[in-house]
């Protein structure tokens, strides 16, 4: 099996994974993209991140290249920054709530690295059970873990949801050495400051005496002072250097020991470059085996007190002598007569790689949420310029222009004017005299919502219902329970943490609290300033995001919608002086209804079973009102769901024997009432419970669709409703409701003139307000 494939297989007793790490020094986004990412997929991962050295993503970016397309939408990039060598590990660490797999070796992600090459990869898997192998995957996840930075970004947003989501990530440290069952023993090696990995493997064999020492690396020193140390701390009876005769870079004019003897590679790798990286040390009882990134370089390695130049990550694995040479296929390379060195062609080493001029080039990086993008700049770029964004294609289709502001920023943000800023890939920096090279941009909401964790039985189920988006019935509340079942296994709610007592010691450090209550989220944000900061949905990432989708779904969201600013001029939620009678003895009458449905569309003469709708509808307000546990996104969206089911089951042509627009027990408006009340209103109203992330710096966007249906669903009970003396009553419960909401929820005229606002009210008023025959709507 290649080695691509054996990422897409499925953990042990086929546990799908959900993330995916992954470290190398070059790349080549074709060969990730068409060759590495489909195998990834095949596992179940759709959380993906690659982590690759600053300078040669960037040459990649601008060398022409294939331009990568997925780039930033549904995987991000990472480069960290190296003070000096190179980022230089090749990882592939895959994820799952119980099971994760690592590999380690010398490919990098690109064509010849996956598929051409001779590279020497191990491979390891473990459970989420404590065991060795589980403390050498937590090794490399905390290695991977580290290099990227704390600070919020896209990066470290991949890899929260993945360590969110296996939390036996996380562990008491252990020691580095570990000793599996079959008595051998394993070490995951990273260069981590202390001491250099080469000092670190040649601890592991400790007293033993070396006999044999074999060593494989496509690049070293020009004095090989590597592989000198190496021979001198080991004092093997016989080193073996693996050669190429036809495309090696060995520096044969180098002065070396005697004692060095050079061998073919076995046969059946002739005609593929030899990149494998692995040093084996043999002694009486034990082969000391070290493979991975390192070639033998002091840059790789490290050399007495120094640890070495680069970063690199490696295997060590202590095996029963000859097993590794065994593994490797190379018993009859050992055992073969060695070549003459004098008979090998001299070859020039490959021209270096112009490193330095590519990091003179750097643009910095690019997120992209909604029409803000922020820019990262770089270290030493100042001034004013350009910025020009560009498609996929690498085709200009904006320019944006930044001024200096005279003092040293990290960070700025633009606002974009374009229709579609989901077009933009890539930024190239111009200054005068600079050109950077392109810099690939991060969709933060497309990454988030491309996240979910494969669903199996009876979620992939609940899932398909609302996928399939064929049917809005009483039944589809069951699938409902069921997905938010199993976001609340995945991410449980914190409990709301109890107010500190006055006699607590107040040198004591608080515990920062992660979740607000809604009055204090709304206490604490400043949503004036921050009209037009590109809003997050709490569901993002998660399998009740179907349901949110079939509901946006249902109202057109596929639609263009009417002008938003006829909705801006509708005074729906002006409080002002308004006195509870005039509210209701507002022009109420109902218009004749126009018939909206497409003409293949026939009337459905089945009725729906109002009587069964009450029952469901007084279940839900009992269970929300009797509860006293913290609520989430899911009881949010579930307002919404239930709402949306009342007005899509009431009457109107396509559904004559639907719910009736009366304020009867078995009328739509009072059940929706009904609905509203039971979160919203009371002396206890249970959105006090509701809890938000304070990650979350202005109103969710989930949050707000709900807020928006809430109001323009006790606006249509007003409309619908004919005024008379029976209806008198109800609608001043209405009213009262519509008081408490507005009081409640606390929404600014700011945030009410938000695009997701007037846009939602705009499909609700085409579709929903349409078929219902509302006063002042359209037939879409």
């Amino acid at each position: 099996m290649k080695y691509p494939e054996r990422m897409a297989r499925r953990g042990t007793g086929s546990r799908p994974f959900h993330s995916v790490v992954t470290t190398t020094f070059s790349i080549e986004f074709a060969a990730y993209e068409e060759v590495m990412l489909p195998q990834l997929m095949a596992s179940g991962a759709t959380n993906f991140l690659v982590v690759a050295d600053e300078r040669m993503a960037s040459m990649s970016l601008s060398d022409g290249s294939q331009l990568p397309t997925q780039l930033g939408r549904d995987y991000e990039l990472f480069s960290p920054p190296v003070a000096d060598g190179l980022f230089h590990p090749k990882i592939v660490l895959q994820i799952g709530r119980q099971v994760g797999r690592l590999f380690v070796g010398s490919a990098n992600i690109t064509a010849a690295g996956l598929a051409g090459n001779a590279e020497a990869v191990v491979e390891l898997e473990c459970k989420d059970e404590p065991s060795p192998e589980r403390e050498i995957v937590r090794s490399a996840w905390k290695y991977v873990s580290n290099l990227i930075s704390r600070e919020p970004g896209a990066a470290r947003e991949a890899l929260n949801w993945a360590s969110d989501r296996a939390p036996w990530l996380v562990g008491p440290e252990v020691a580095p050495l570990q000793y599996l069952d079959d008595g051998t023993a394993i070490a995951f090696l990273a260069r981590d400051g202390s001491a250099s990995i080469g000092s670190r493997f040649m601890g592991f064999i400790g007293d033993e005496v070396v006999d044999r020492l074999v060593v494989a690396s496509p690049y070293w020193d020009g004095h090989l002072e590597a592989l000198g140390t190496l021979m001198k701390r080991m004092q093997p009876a016989s080193t073996t250097v693996l050669l190429d005769a036809d495309g090696h870079e060995f520096p044969l004019e180098a002065p070396r020991s005697a004692a060095i003897e050079f061998r073919a590679f076995p046969p059946a790798l002739k005609g593929r470059f030899k990149h494998a990286k692995f040093v084996i040390a043999s002694t009486a009882t034990h082969d000391h085996v070290l493979v991975g990134s390192t070639n033998c370089t002091t840059a790789a390695l490290g050399r007495d007190a120094s640890v070495g130049a680069n970063a690199e990550a490696c295997i060590y694995r202590m095996l029963p002598r000859d097993r590794a040479i065994e593994a490797l296929g190379l018993y009859e390379c050992i055992e073969a007569m060695p070549i003459d060195p004098a008979e090998v062609d001299r070859r020039d080493p490959s021209p270096p790689i112009p490193l330095d001029e590519i990091a003179s080039r750097k643009a910095g990086s690019f997120e992209l949420d909604g029409d803000m993008i922020t820019w990262t700049l770089p270290d030493g770029l100042s001034g004013s310029g350009s910025l020009r964004l560009l498609d996929a294609s690498g085709s200009e289709i904006e320019i944006v222009a930044f001024q200096s502001t005279g003092e040293s920023v990290q960070r700025r943000s633009f606002r974009l004017t374009l229709e579609k800023p989901e077009h933009i890939s890539f930024v190239v920096v111009e200054q005068q005299g600079f050109v950077s090279n392109r810099a690939h941009v991060a969709h933060r909401s497309l990454l988030r919502r491309r996240r979910r964790e494969v669903a199996t039985g009876t979620v992939a189920k609940a899932i398909a219902a609302f996928d399939a988006g064929e049917d809005f019935d009483l039944w589809m509340h069951n699938a409902f329970d069921e997905l938010a079942r199993a976001d609340l296994n995945d991410r449980p709610l914190p409990s709301i943490a109890p107010v500190r007592s006055r006699h607590t010691d107040p040198n004591e450090e608080a515990e920062p609290a992660e979740q607000l209550t809604y009055d204090d989220f709304m206490e604490t944000r400043s949503p004036d300033t921050r009209v037009e900061v590109p809003r997050d949905s709490t569901l993002a990432g998660t399998h009740s995001d179907s349901i949110r989708s079939f509901l946006n779904m249902l109202v057109g969201k596929s639609l263009p919608p009417s002008d938003p600013d006829d909705a801006s001029k509708d005074d729906w939620m002006n409080l002002g002086d308004e006195v509870e009678e005039g509210e209701i003895n507002t022009e109420t009458q109902r218009t004749e209804p126009q018939q909206v449905p497409a003409p293949e569309q026939r009337p459905n003469d089945t009725p729906v079973d109002a009587k069964q709708f009450v029952r469901m509808v007084q279940q839900y307000a009992t269970n929300i009102t009797m509860g006293t546990e913290p609520l989430g996104s899911s009881d949010v969206l579930r307002v919404r769901f239930w709402l949306m089911m009342l007005l899509y089951k009431a009457r109107y042509p396509g559904l004559p024997r639907g719910l009736e627009a009366t304020a009867d027990e078995h009328g739509w408006p009072r059940m929706a009432l009904r609905v509203i009340a039971a979160f919203f209103c009371g002396r206890r109203p249970p959105i006090r419970r509701l809890m938000i992330a304070k990650k979350y710096l202005e109103m969710p966007v989930d949050f707000l669709e709900c807020w928006v249906t809430v109001l323009w669903t006790l606006d249509a009970m007003e409309s619908v409703l004919v005024r008379s003396a029976r209806n008198c009553e109800f609608l001043r419960f209405v009213h009262k409701a519509r008081v408490d909401v507005v009081t409640i929820l606390g929404l600014t005229p700011s945030e009410l003139a938000t695009e997701t606002v007037l846009e939602l009210r705009a499909y609700l008023d085409r579709t929903l307000g349409a078929r219902l025959g509302l006063n002042g709507r359209d037939a879409a």
